[in-house]
């Protein structure tokens, strides 16, 4: 189920990616060739209008084949024939489709389950933002003199602070108040409870193959008994025993495996975590706003996710190719189509981002060919572009072979 739930969502982002470029091509006149979807062997095809659309064997990837992109032809139809400024559109239109998915799957979610306002709700009595003075009921209007408009505006100005507390002004009766809170933090081993007539237990799976969790030996199906040799048979009494954990500690997990106990020692992480929720919402201006809000986050995160790598921040370990993909997939499944979607609002802007990465064989090379044909005012020779762009593709297919070959590892904890 979980490749099946993965191959409909790359085939859904790689069609509207590849469906950019092919509108593109034929609003500024240039003659498609082939349509595909997916790599390797054919196993489908039908001609129309003289565009051969095709499905082929490996459902990762795909591309649209245009006159005169690869090879020097000159026609009226030829991609080479046509303006920079239209090859530029062309070259950039399936990334902006791929952020234009992520923004409508965004507004069928909003639309359909509703966006947490900022309406505070539910609020944890044992928390810093109840003893400060807040209380359900409360409008939140702005932290840390930022605005906010939606949950995401909250969260995200709370959860990625550096110092230790945050401000928040609120309407209570008409009233404005102001309240000075120091952060919640929660301790995290990565695992995520298995949900039993609507109830969270103890038994449960890493939340991902990078988790703490994951990494000591957690694995799905796993029945939490102890932690530190106290008896849990709960949810929350799990949760209380690990925030009991002293700071840089090893927890150790006592697990029933299939009838097999087994400890495991693991090292939390720490986070900051906000004990409330705000009241959901179904207005119109609240879903688009919210919906806008993700996508442009998301895009900003992915520029944050490189700057970190290049830096070292972030290790290869952080890196995931298809494999990790189809878990991720598959453990959203299990949680339902929202999930589901909001993942694939993820991937979508995750591929188009990518796509636009200066990186030969990539859109964002092909621009950066383009950027550079308008400021010295002729085109650089096809076949030395055409030599760059290979040598980009072996290169890429090498790092995805080795970011497999790392999932695999991980997958099989090896």
């Amino acid at each position: 189920m979980s490749i099946i739930v993965s191959i409909l969502v790359f085939s859904v982002i790689i069609l509207v990616h590849e469906f950019g470029h092919f509108k593109a091509a034929r609003s500024v006149g240039i003659k498609v060739d082939e349509f595909a979807i997916g790599m390797g062997p054919l196993i489908f095809r039908k001609e129309k209008k003289g565009t051969l659309y095709s499905l082929r064997a490996i459902p990762i990837g795909g591309f649209v084949r245009m006159e005169g992109e690869e090879e020097d032809v000159k026609s009226p139809t030829s991609f080479s024939t046509k303006t920079v400024w239209q090859r530029f559109v062309v070259v950039a239109a399936g990334a902006f489709m791929n952020f234009v998915l992520a923004l409508v799957l965004f507004i069928i979610i909003a639309f359909a389950y509703g966006i947490n306002g900022t309406t505070v709700d539910i609020m944890d009595e044992n928390s810093n933002e109840y003893e400060a003075g807040i209380r359900s009921g409360d409008k939140i209007i702005s932290i840390n003199g930022q605005k906010s408009y939606i949950w995401e505006d909250i969260y995200y100005e709370i959860s990625s602070l550096d110092s230790t507390y945050y401000t928040a002004e609120v309407e209570r009766d008409g009233q404005i108040k102001q309240y000075k809170i120091e952060n919640n933090y929660r301790k995290l081993l990565g695992i995520t409870s298995t949900i039993v007539d609507g109830k969270t237990t103890t038994t449960v799976s890493p939340s991902d193959m990078t988790s703490p969790a994951y990494k000591a030996g957690i694995k799905e199906g796993d029945k939490v008994i102890k932690i530190n040799g106290q008896d849990v048979n709960t949810w929350d009494e799990l949760i209380k025993q690990i925030d009991l954990v002293e700071n840089n500690k090893e927890v150790k997990v006592t697990v029933d495996r299939a009838g097999e106990i087994i400890n495991l020692n693991i090292t939390p992480v720490e986070q900051i975590s906000v004990r409330f929720n705000t009241q959901v919402e179904k207005s119109f201006v609240t879903a688009l706003a919210s919906s806008a809000y993700k996508t442009v986050y998301y895009i900003k995160l992915m520029f944050t996710t490189i700057v970190q790598l290049i830096s070292g921040q972030l290790g290869s370990e952080t890196l995931g190719g298809p494999v990790m993909v189809i878990s991720m997939v598959g453990e959203a499944s299990k949680n339902g189509l929202l999930s589901v979607l909001n993942l694939a609002a993820f991937i979508s802007i995750n591929l188009g981002f990518m796509n636009l990465l200066p990186i030969p064989a990539l859109d964002g090379s092909k621009l950066v060919f383009l950027l550079v044909e308008k400021l010295r005012g002729k085109a650089i020779p096809a076949e030395k572009e055409g030599v760059v762009h290979f040598v980009g593709f072996v290169v890429l297919i090498s790092f995805m072979l080795f970011i497999t070959y790392k999932d695999i590892l991980r997958l099989f904890r090896l």
